[in-house]
C-alpha cells in the first residue's frame, strides 16, 4: 500500500545528502520533444513498424549529440526478436451452419484478426452489444448471459450517447472498446470465439488488415456489416437497429440467437520480426565508482494503429500518438541525459535505456536484461519514467521504494528540495519496464503521474501533457539520479508478491476480483508464465505451487503472458476453484486452487 507523505519522516535521514543534480531543462525543451515522438511521421511508434524504427534513429541521435557514446561496439542499438507480421494459412473458414449453411467469403465477408489462437469452432451464436463487461461502471454486457462453449458476435469500439460530452461515454475513454480487451473478456466467460464489426459507424462497410497483434487463446474473426446481418436473419434482427438501441438507452442488448449456429476455422502464420532497444553511456568520473551503473530507462514505443480501419485508404486504422504514454517519459530521459552531460557526468556511470516493445509485454527490458549491455551485478539502481506527463495537484507516485534499502531517503530528500507532493509506494510490482530489472535483482523505482481517460486511447496527444508538470517530474528524477549516482548503492531486497498497489489516478474504483498471490517472473523464454514469487497464506502457496513454476493454464484457459495470468484471475470472484496446470521441472502438473479476496 502506498504511504502518502511519508518525506517529512524520512528528510531527516537523507539531509546529508547534498544534491548536484544539474539545471533543469524548460518545459518548453520537453513538450517539443514530445511533439517530435508523436508527429504523423512516427505513425504511434508500434513496435517493428517504420515509424518505430524512424523514433529509434532520433533518440540514437539525440542522445550521440548530446555527446554520450554507445556501451560497446555493439553501437547505440541493441535489436531484439518480437512477433510480427501475421498472413493467413490454409484453411480459413467461416460459415453459418444453422437454420441454413452458408459458407463467407474470406477476405471479403470476414477475416481473422492478428491476435487470434489456430482453432477450428462450433457453436451456437449470441449477441453481446460491444461485448465489454465492466460492472464498476455499471455496465456489463454479459450479466446473466451464459455463453460457455458458444461463439460470440460484437460490435466494435464501446456505447455512447449522441452527445460525446456524456459522462456515461467518457467513463469508456481507458480502453474498454478494445479488441484485445473484448477477446479477454470472451474468453474469460468461456466463449470459444469471438466475430466482431471493426467500425459499425464507418460508411465503408469494409475489413481492416489482418496486423500484428498479442495473441489471447481465443478464436477471433472480423466480419462486415453485411455479414454481421446475415448472422442475425435468422433470429429476426439487424445490426443498425440493435447498435442504435443500445446507444440511444444506454442499455445492453445482449441475447441468444435462436436457432442460429456458426462454424469457424483459423489458421495464421506468423512471421518473427525486430525492434530495437537504444542504450547510452555517460561515463562515471570517480575511478573508485565508474564501474557502477545506474540505469535510467524509459519505453519509446507506443499501440501504434489499431484495427479500428480498413483496407480502404480512406478509412486509415486509428492512430494511438502515445504523448503520456510514453513519448513523456522518453523526453524526460532525453533530456536527463542532455543535462548530466552537459554537467560533465557523475561519479557512477549512467546509462540511458529506451526500451521497444512494452506495450508487447515488456519485451525491451526483458531482452536488456537477458543480454545485459553492462553486467547487471555492477548495476546499483534502475529509475523507470513510465506516463510522467499529466501531473495533477502537483501530486507524483514514486513506487519500489522497499525493492533496495536505502532508497526512501533518496526520494524523501529529492522531493523535500523541490517541494512535490510525492506519494511514496513500497511495492516493484507494476506493470512496466522496472519489473525487468527487479526480478533480475536490481533495486528499482519507478514514476508515474496516474492513468487517465486517454489511456491507450487515439486522444493521447501532445496537447494533453502538462508541459510544466512533466518538467517538475523530470527534475525530481534528475535529482533522485544524482542522488543514487553519488551516495551509497541502495541493497536489493526481495519483496513478496502482495496486491498489487491501486492504480494511481484510476478513473473507477476496483471490483472485488478473485486473489492468488502470485507475482511473474520477467524476462526469459518460458512457454506460459513462470513465477518469481509465492505469497505464503494465499490461493496458491495452499495449492502448493512454487517460485520457478511455470503456468501454462489456468481455470482452463491458456496462459501465454503475465497479462493473459492476471485478466484470468481477476475475472473470477473470491471463493471460486479453479484448476491450475503448470510445469516444474519439465514435468506437467494440474492442482486445484480456491482463490481468496485481495488483502
Amino acid at each position: 500500500m502506498r504511504d502518502a507523505l511519508r518525506l517529512v519522516a524520512v528528510a531527516g535521514l537523507a539531509a546529508a545528502m547534498v544534491s548536484a543534480a544539474p539545471t533543469p531543462v524548460p518545459p518548453s525543451r520537453l513538450l517539443d520533444e514530445v511533439k517530435v515522438l508523436t508527429a504523423s511521421a512516427m505513425d504511434g511508434r508500434a513496435a517493428g513498424t517504420p515509424g518505430n524504427e524512424r523514433a529509434a534513429r532520433h533518440i540514437a541521435t539525440v542522445l550521440r549529440e548530446a555527446g554520450l557514446r554507445a556501451v560497446d561496439a555493439a553501437g547505440y542499438a541493441r535489436p531484439f526478436a518480437i512477433p510480427a507480421r501475421v498472413r493467413l494459412g490454409e484453411g480459413n473458414q467461416l460459415a453459418l451452419a444453422t437454420p441454413a449453411p452458408r459458407p463467407f467469403a474470406l477476405g471479403t465477408d470476414w477475416t481473422p484478426v492478428g491476435g487470434s489462437a489456430d482453432g477450428v469452432v462450433g457453436g451456437d451464436l449470441v449477441f453481446v452489444g460491444y461485448g465489454i463487461s465492466a460492472p464498476d461502471l455499471g455496465w456489463d454486457e454479459y450479466a446473466d448471459l451464459d455463453v460457455r462453449g458458444r461463439i460470440v458476435l460484437a460490435l466494435g469500439g464501446e456505447p455512447r450517447r449522441a452527445d460525446p460530452s456524456s459522462p456515461f461515454a467518457t467513463a469508456y475513454l481507458a480502453g474498454y472498446g478494445q479488441l484485445r480487451e473484448k477477446m479477454r473478456t470472451a474468453r474469460a466467460h468461456g466463449a470459444r470465439a469471438l466475430l466482431f464489426v471493426p467500425r459499425p459507424e464507418a460508411e465503408a462497410d469494409r475489413l481492416p488488415p489482418i496486423g500484428a497483434a498479442g495473441a489471447v487463446d481465443l478464436v477471433a474473426a472480423a466480419v462486415t456489416r453485411t455479414t454481421a446481418d446475415a448472422l442475425l436473419a435468422a433470429a429476426g434482427e439487424r445490426l443498425a437497429p440493435l447498435r442504435n438501441r443500445i446507444d440511444a438507452t444506454l442499455t445492453p442488448a445482449s441475447r441468444p440467437l435462436a436457432r442460429t449456429r456458426v462454424e469457424l476455422a483459423v489458421r495464421l502464420l506468423r512471421d518473427a520480426g525486430t525492434t530495437t532497444n537504444i542504450v547510452a553511456e555517460l561515463p562515471g568520473t570517480d575511478p573508485s565508482l565508474a564501474r557502477e551503473v545506474v540505469v535510467v530507462g524509459a519505453h519509446y514505443d507506443a499501440l501504434g494503429r489499431t484495427g479500428q480501419g480498413s483496407l480502404d485508404p480512406a478509412h486509415p486504422t486509428a492512430l494511438h500518438p502515445g504523448a503520456d504514454d510514453n513519448a513523456s517519459g522518453t523526453a524526460a530521459v532525453l533530456e536527463l541525459a542532455r543535462a548530466f552531460a552537459a554537467a560533465g557526468g557523475t561519479p557512477r556511470t549512467l546509462v540511458f535505456a529506451l526500451f521497444s516493445g512494452e506495450e508487447m509485454g515488456m519485451l525491451g527490458s526483458a531482452a536488456y536484461v537477458r543480454q545485459p549491455p553492462v553486467p547487471l551485478e555492477r548495476t546499483v539502481a534502475m529509475v523507470n519514467l513510465d506516463m510522467i506527463g499529466r501531473l495533477r495537484d502537483r501530486r507524483l507516485y514514486v513506487s519500489g521504494l522497499a525493492s533496495g534499502r536505502g532508497l526512501e531517503p533518496v526520494v524523501a530528500a529529492a522531493a523535500a528540495e523541490l517541494g512535490l507532493r510525492v506519494e511514496l509506494g513500497r511495492s516493484p510490482y507494476a506493470p512496466s519496464d522496472q519489473m525487468s530489472f527487479y526480478e533480475h535483482g536490481v533495486p528499482v523505482l519507478f514514476f508515474h503521474t496516474g492513468s487517465h481517460e486517454d489511456y491507450h486511447r487515439p486522444t493521447d496527444t501532445w496537447d494533453r501533457i502538462n508541459a510544466d508538470g512533466l518538467a517538475r517530474v523530470t527534475t525530481l528524477a534528475a535529482h533522485v539520479v544524482d542522488r543514487l549516482a553519488r551516495g551509497p548503492a541502495p541493497v536489493y531486497a526481495k519483496v513478496l508478491a502482495g496486491p498489487p498497489e491501486p492504480d494511481p489516478g484510476a478513473t473507477h474504483a476496483p471490483g472485488h476480483p478473485g486473489y492468488l498471490g502470485v507475482a511473474p517472473s520477467l524476462g526469459d523464454d518460458a512457454p506460459g508464465v513462470r513465477l518469481s514469487a509465492v505469497q505464503p497464506g494465499t490461493a496458491a502457496a495452499r495449492a502448493g505451487l512454487q517460485p520457478g513454476d511455470v503456468v501454462v493454464r489456468f481455470a482452463g484457459i491458456r496462459v501465454y503472458t503475465p497479462e493473459d495470468l492476471r485478466d484470468s484471475i481477476t475475472a473470477r470472484a473470491p471463493g471460486e476453484a479453479v484448476e491450475v496446470v503448470y510445469l516444474r521441472q519439465d514435468r506437467v502438473r494440474t492442482v486445484p486452487a480456491v482463490l481468496g479476496a485481495r488483502p
